[in-house]
């Protein structure tokens, strides 16, 4: 989770909607919030990365759909990236 452009509210929201803090694991294993400087994508945040996947653009609706898509098949079609460019560009 990038920790400069926007990523407060998200954080907050995750942590509500997971119970779990920065460096914590949820109960099921499923997931661990790490927050970061830098992700080199302050043009589409606030954003994480899940694995090898980008998330941009995220407010709390997209954060829902994307942790309920990974609960339940493991990855989500709201996935962006990586890409070498802003997703406006594409």
């Amino acid at each position: 989770m990038c920790a400069l452009v926007g990523s407060d509210t998200v954080i907050g929201w995750i942590k509500t909607k997971l119970g779990i803090a920065p460096g914590e694991t949820t109960a099921d294993g499923l997931f661990t919030l790490t927050a970061v400087e830098c992700l080199a994508a302050c043009g589409t945040a606030p954003m994480m990365q899940i694995n090898d996947d980008y998330y941009e653009r995220l407010t709390e609706e997209k954060v829902d759909k994307i942790l309920a898509d990974l609960r339940t098949a493991g990855t989500s079609t709201l996935k962006s990236g990586p890409y070498m460019w802003p997703e406006s560009t594409r």
